[in-house]
C-alpha cells in the first residue's frame, strides 16, 4: 500500500513538474532586435502607437460614429500617438446588394482628411463582430444574413451570442462556400476593393486590415477556420488587391477564439506578389483569459507571456512585421496594460488600443476628459527609426528610456532621412529630462510643442543614448 501511495505521489509530483516546465517554456519570449518593421517612404522604420477609432459607428445610422475632428487632433496632440485603426463596415459600404454607398465612403474619406491634418497614419479595418448588427455586433448588411430560420436570443455577455444557432448558421454560410452561398465572400471582397479604390490616393492611408476577428461559431468550423477558409480567402484577397494597388500594406489576422488568448495559430506563411519587398503584416489581437473571464488582471504576466511566446514564433515563421490590432482594459487593470505595452516594445513594431471612442474601455470619459490609464499608454517610444537592430526600453520605476541602434553604411544608404524621432511625454519627466550619450556620438534637437526628440548619428558604429531626469 505504501509503495502504491508513493508511486501515486511521485506521479503527481512528476505531472506538476512537467506542467511547470512546459509553462515556463511556453511563456518565454525574447527581446527581438531583428524584428521586421513597416517602412516610411524615406526608408526609416515606422513604430506605431495608436487608437481604434469610429468604434461608435457600429450601431450608428450612418455607420460613422460620434467622433469629431477635435477628437482626432487630440489623439496626436495630447498623447503623441501617430496612427489609428479606422473601422469601416460592410453594411455601410454595400447596404444594398451590388450597390455601393459613396456617401458613406465620402464620410470615411473625410475622417482620413482629419487624420492627415493630425499627422496620423491610417489602417482601414474591415470590421465585424457577431457577423451583423442584428445579433448585437456589426458587419454584414441585412441582405447578406442567411440564417435559415435558426433561432436567436440576445445574450449577455455579448460573446455568448456566438453560440446562438442563427449566428452560427449565418457565419457558416459566409465562410463555407460548399453550403451554396459562395457569393457572400465575393461581395465582401469586392466591398474591400471598393474602399481601397475610393481612398487609395489619400496621403494618410497606410494599409487595410482584411477581416476583423475571424471566427467560426461551431466547434468543427472553429478548428478548421484558418486552414480551410482563412488561408484561401487571404490568398485571393492579397492577389486581387495587388492587381489594383502595389503599395498599400495588407494586414491580416488569425482566428480570434483561442489565438487572442494565447493559443497557437494554424495560419502559415503568405506570399505577397507585389513588385518589391513584401508588404504583408501580421495583425493579431490580445485579450488574455484573466481579463476575458474575470475582467480583472491576475497580477502576473503569465497569460501575456503565453500569448507573446506563441506570436513570436509565428511572425518569425511568416517573415513579416507584427503589430497588435486590439487590446484594452478597464481602469482597474492598468498594470495589465503596462505589461502588454512593455511586451510590445520587445517584440512588435506597434499597437492599437481599443478604443478612443467613448465607452468603458476608452481613454476619455463621457465629458471627453482623459482617464488615468491614458498615461500608461502615453509612453516614450521611437516614432521613426533611422538605423538597424533597434533596441529600446522604458523603465517606469526610475523613469529612464534607453535607445540603441547600429548605424553603418548600409543603414545610411537605406534612408534619405537620418533622424530618429523619439516621443518624450511630459508626464514622465515633469521637471525636465537629460540626454546622456552612452555609446557613440549624436546630434540632437528637441521640439517642445510636439515633445519629439530628434537624434542623428555622427559616426558609424553602435549608438546608445539614455533619457533620464
Amino acid at each position: 500500500m505504501k509503495k502504491t501511495l508513493k508511486i501515486i505521489l511521485l506521479s503527481i509530483v512528476s505531472i506538476i513538474a512537467l506542467v511547470v516546465i512546459y509553462s515556463l517554456i511556453r511563456t518565454s519570449y525574447t527581446t527581438d532586435t531583428s524584428k521586421k518593421y513597416i517602412y516610411a517612404d524615406d526608408g526609416r522604420k515606422l513604430v506605431m502607437h495608436g487608437m481604434n477609432i469610429l468604434t461608435s459607428g457600429k450601431d450608428h445610422p450612418l455607420r460613422i460614429g460620434s467622433l469629431t475632428k477635435e477628437d482626432v487632433l487630440r489623439i496626436s496632440n495630447d498623447w503623441g500617438f501617430n496612427a489609428v485603426r479606422l473601422l469601416v463596415y460592410w453594411d455601410g459600404i454595400e447596404p444594398t446588394k451590388g450597390k455601393y454607398d459613396y456617401e458613406y465612403l465620402a464620410r470615411v474619406r473625410e475622417r482620413l482628411d482629419w487624420c492627415e491634418e493630425a499627422g496620423l497614419k491610417v489602417i482601414l479595418d474591415m470590421h465585424q463582430d457577431l457577423y451583423a448588427v442584428r445579433y448585437g455586433g456589426d458587419g454584414a448588411p441585412e441582405w447578406a444574413i442567411i440564417h435559415e430560420d435558426k433561432p436567436f436570443e440576445m445574450q449577455s455577455p455579448w460573446e455568448l451570442n456566438y453560440l446562438q444557432p442563427a449566428v452560427q448558421k449565418a457565419i457558416e454560410n459566409f465562410w463555407d462556400s460548399s453550403k451554396g452561398h459562395g457569393e457572400l465572400k465575393q461581395h465582401f471582397l469586392k466591398s474591400t476593393l471598393e474602399v481601397i479604390k475610393y481612398v487609395e490616393d489619400h496621403p494618410a492611408l497606410l494599409g487595410i486590415d482584411l477581416y476583423n476577428e475571424p471566427s467560426q461559431a461551431t466547434w468543427d468550423g472553429m478548428m478548421s477556420l484558418e486552414e480551410d477558409f482563412l488561408m484561401p480567402y487571404y490568398k485571393e484577397a492579397i492577389a486581387r488587391i495587388r492587381e489594383m494597388n502595389n503599395d498599400i500594406w495588407i494586414f491580416y489576422e488569425p482566428s480570434a477564439l483561442g489565438v487572442n488568448q494565447g493559443l497557437k495559430s494554424k495560419l502559415s506563411k503568405l506570399e505577397d506578389p507585389r513588385k518589391g519587398d513584401s508588404r504583408l503584416v501580421y495583425f493579431p489581437h490580445i485579450y488574455t483569459l484573466d481579463l476575458d473571464v474575470t475582467n480583472k488582471y491576475m497580477g502576473n504576466p503569465f497569460f501575456v507571456n503565453l500569448w507573446a511566446n506563441a506570436r513570436q514564433k509565428e511572425y518569425k515563421e511568416f517573415d513579416t512585421p507584427m503589430l497588435i490590432g486590439e487590446f484594452g482594459a478597464d481602469e482597474n487593470a492598468k498594470e495589465y496594460l503596462y505589461e502588454v505595452v512593455q511586451m510590445c516594445d520587445k517584440m512588435t513594431s506597434g499597437w492599437f488600443y481599443w478604443t478612443y471612442d467613448k465607452g468603458h474601455w476608452s481613454i476619455i470619459d463621457d465629458q471627453r476628459n482623459e482617464v488615468s490609464k491614458a498615461k500608461v499608454l502615453e509612453r516614450p517610444y521611437p516614432k521613426l527609426i533611422a538605423g538597424s537592430n533597434p533596441d529600446y526600453v522604458y523603465n517606469r520605476d526610475n523613469r529612464t528610456f534607453d535607445f540603441k541602434i547600429i548605424w553603418d553604411k548600409s543603414s545610411d544608404e537605406e534612408t534619405t532621412n537620418n533622424w530618429t524621432e523619439i516621443y518624450l511625454p511630459n508626464h514622465v519627466w515633469p521637471n525636465g529630462w537629460n540626454l546622456k550619450k552612452i555609446v557613440g556620438d549624436v546630434e540632437w534637437i528637441y521640439d517642445e510643442a510636439s515633445r519629439v526628440l530628434k537624434i542623428k548619428p555622427l559616426e558609424y558604429g553602435n549608438i546608445h543614448i539614455k533619457i533620464s531626469e
